[in-house]
């Protein structure tokens, strides 16, 4: 599944880094995520968007409530979604490539809500990099 254009101004600093986006191909990612968390979802179509001449990709899952187990009784929503992100060129080798923390955001029934990192991932010369929570040093 790639990213579509959502809410893009296009300009010189970051023609390159948008066109970039267009080409990434989220599903190994989204697999490894549901994979690591044990639960089944759909994701919606990622979504490319810029602020400035940053540019972003942001995600979402459907809601993955009825898989927390315990938790449902005392959840209203649960979702695994992009919670900071960036495309990016390398100041070093002027390399493209985006990044993504991968959290899990939940709402209590009672009113609240929280969250927490899953994955990290990094998507450069075509290849996903992940580093998942409780196995980083």
């Amino acid at each position: 599944m790639k990213a579509k254009l959502s809410d893009i101004t296009i300009n010189e600093n970051n023609m390159e880094r948008v066109a970039f986006a267009e080409t990434i191909d989220f599903t190994e990612l989204f697999d490894h995520v549901t994979a690591f968390a044990n639960v089944g979802c759909n994701f919606f179509q990622p979504e490319i968007s810029t602020n400035r001449s940053d540019v972003y990709i942001t995600f979402m899952s459907d809601d993955i409530t009825a898989q927390t187990g315990p938790f449902a009784a005392i959840l209203k929503h649960c979702y695994i979604y992009s919670f900071s992100n960036s495309v990016f060129r390398d100041k070093n080798n002027g390399e493209i490539g985006y990044w993504v923390s991968v959290n899990i955001r939940y709402e209590h029934k009672d009113g609240g809500s929280n969250g927490m990192e899953m994955v990290r991932a990094l998507f450069r010369n075509g290849k996903w990099e992940f580093s998942d929570a409780g196995q980083r040093r």
